[in-house]
């Protein structure tokens, strides 16, 4: 692929549903291709990068899509999120995925070629910090999960969140964890600690993991209390929020 293309899934305007910028409107620009496996994964269609159709929304929340060949000239990227921009102010633009981070040279272009016109924010499983590296001069808000591997079962390796951590702490930066109902209390309460010590100024989001897919339950109200009540124990600003756009029927 020419670093002049890029693979997209998707381009519309919506409510941010998730983390510190809840209620607010963005540009979601999804890319195509994740490096994990997610078991509630609920956007299954973005995780393989591969040619195919994007949807791209003509006027900002109206639905009315347009069908363009994926990979897409990054500068078509730009003059549809220019376009919805003119549309509506928008708080940022939101690079989302899939993980956008697995077309990190590409993202670095189209990031380059918005900023800084628009607010950038990267949406990211936290996972690839040499990839970070190439992003992170144009990002203005990092909002990095990370994965408990009782959760997602992706095996994850600790030390990779703590080099995307110590990276991503240089911008404005905030943690979501998302919890279900065999969640290990000893994992959470050991991600918290490292947040705890490398920003202490971060806030953490507990998310109750929405069913989807394969995965029917997520946990108990008295699980989500008391894994709030022991990360509260360790880091003061730990707060819980699902994905509200879930409850609002947004993208």
């Amino acid at each position: 692929m020419s670093l002049e293309t890029i693979y997209i899934s998707e381009i519309f305007s919506a409510i941010q549903g998730e983390g510190s910028l809840i209620g607010h409107r963005q540009i979601f620009v999804r890319l195509s291709g994740c490096n994990i496996r997610c078991s509630y994964c609920d956007q299954p269609e973005a995780l393989e990068k591969k040619p195919g159709q994007a949807r791209i929304e003509i006027t900002a929340g109206k639905r009315d899509w347009e069908f363009i060949q994926s990979p897409m000239p990054i500068s078509k990227v730009v003059q549809a999120v220019e376009k919805l921009g003119s549309d509506l102010d928008h708080h940022s633009v939101s690079f989302t995925g899939g993980e956008p981070l697995f077309q990190a040279l590409p993202l670095s272009q189209l990031a380059s070629a918005l900023y800084p016109k628009f607010n950038l924010y990267l949406e990211t499983n936290g996972t690839l910090p040499k990839r970070l590296e190439k992003v992170l001069p144009w990002m203005d808000i990092i909002a990095m999960d990370i994965k408990l591997n009782s959760v997602d079962g992706q095996q994850v390796d600790k030390k990779l969140h703590y080099d995307f951590l110590s990276l991503a702490r240089q911008k404005d930066v905030f943690i979501k964890i998302v919890v279900g109902k065999d969640t290990d209390e000893g994992e959470l309460v050991d991600y918290v600690s490292m947040v705890r010590s490398l920003i202490p100024s971060a806030e953490i989001y507990l998310q109750p993991l929405t069913p989807f897919g394969k995965v029917k339950q997520s946990l108990s109200s008295q699980q989500l209390l008391d894994l709030q009540q022991v990360s509260l124990e360790i880091h003061d600003k730990v707060r819980v929020v699902p994905q509200t756009h879930k409850f609002i029927n947004q993208l």
